[in-house]
């Protein structure tokens, strides 16, 4: 048996490098399979067996007499945010690899129930195929992997789990058992209202694309649906675009959700709006007052022109940022206009608003 691992060990060195490369190819490949679809994921790690962890495990199953008998030489863990999206997920990897349904495992169907970190699938899969004629994947047809499935919380449980060295195959006092098995049902608890909540949002959104925004409170869905669907908001984009002369458009959902919540804190702090019509009423109002105010404050301010020509799409939300200044610069609300500069310093802050205090009466008095 010692001779056997011996050549296992001397195997799995000389075909390291292979097994790095189709580490890197799998990592690669799946994060642009859940892109595609559209998969929102928290992450995707993936690894090599190192040597001392192949050596323990040919010594413990004892049963190994070919390299290619292992199945998790190769291994990827993806972690999602929700428990639907790790549906979502196991049936993309049944659909896009060729699966062995032998040894994968659906801890869910097999654990005890106080066992919440480890409800996770264990897929074992390879190349199919179709795919496999492709000429950067051809030379690991035959090589198998395994992909872990399971969401940030039970991920958060294995990990305590590890760390605190609980197993469940020693004798584990009662009233530890009892403590696990508790935090545990709190947990899955908890996966399972994400889950829901995120399906509620949905649902609150498709809602507002349907019905309008008449009734619709202020807050970070609708806005974002608000930002998304204004004709004004384009209208105004399009006028900017071709005095600014714009050429590069793109979007950033990053940029967007700072803005939002920019301009949330803004809106419950400085002003009266509660509804999204209030919003919107205020757009078509000053519509032309924010086409000449961010014109004339892009040509400037030039560091903004400079960030417009580099990265501009109404959708991150900016737009309705300056929205909200022409109603401060209306009624002369210094300390609502200098919310929009965080990053700066008082005095760089006061310079900003009298700026654009200068700039709103320069185009009010043509």
């Amino acid at each position: 048996m010692e001779n056997n691992k011996h050549h296992l060990i001397a195997e799995y060195e000389k075909e390291l490098k292979q097994y790095e490369n189709f580490s890197d190819k799998m990592d690669i490949l799946l994060k642009e399979l859940l892109d595609q679809e559209k998969i929102s994921y928290h992450s995707i790690e993936n690894r090599v067996k190192e040597k001392s962890s192949l050596a323990k495990k040919i010594d413990g199953k004892n049963k190994y007499q070919n390299l290619d008998e292992i199945t998790d030489i190769v291994g990827c863990r993806i972690i999602s945010y929700f428990e639907i999206d790790v549906e979502k997920i196991v049936n993309l990897i049944f659909k896009e690899f060729k699966i062995d349904e032998v040894n994968s495992i659906d801890k869910k169907k097999i654990l005890d129930p106080d066992r919440f970190g480890y409800l996770s699938y264990h897929i074992i899969c390879s190349i199919n195929d179709e795919r496999a004629q492709l000429r950067e994947y051809k030379n690991y047809k035959k090589l198998k992997f395994e992909i872990q499935v399971r969401t940030i919380l039970q991920h958060a449980w294995a990990e305590i789990e590890h760390d605190i060295g609980y197993k469940s195959n020693i004798a584990v006092p009662r009233e530890f058992r009892r403590k696990f098995s508790r935090i545990a049902s709190i947990l899955e608890i908890a996966d399972d209202e994400f889950s829901r909540l995120k399906l509620d949002i949905h649902n609150y959104v498709e809602t507002i694309s349907k019905q309008g925004f008449e009734n619709i409170d202020i807050n970070a869905e609708s806005l974002k649906l608000f930002i998304e669907q204004s004709y004004d908001l384009e209208e105004i984009e399009a006028y900017i675009i071709e005095k600014l002369e714009l050429k590069t458009v793109a979007f950033s959902e990053q940029m967007q959700s700072a803005n939002i919540s920019l301009f949330l804190n803004i809106i419950n702090t400085f002003t009266t709006f509660k509804e999204i019509l209030e919003i919107q009423n205020s757009l078509q109002k000053h519509k032309e007052l924010i086409k000449k105010f961010i014109v004339k404050w892009a040509h400037v301010r030039g560091k903004l022109l400079e960030r417009f020509r580099e990265n501009f799409e109404q959708k991150d939300g900016f737009i309705i940022g300056y929205a909200l200044m022409i109603e401060f610069l209306e009624t002369n609300h210094k300390e609502g206009l200098g919310a929009f500069f965080p990053s700066l310093s008082a005095p760089e802050k006061a310079e900003a608003v009298a700026l654009a205090v200068k700039i709103y009466r320069e185009i009010t008095s043509n």
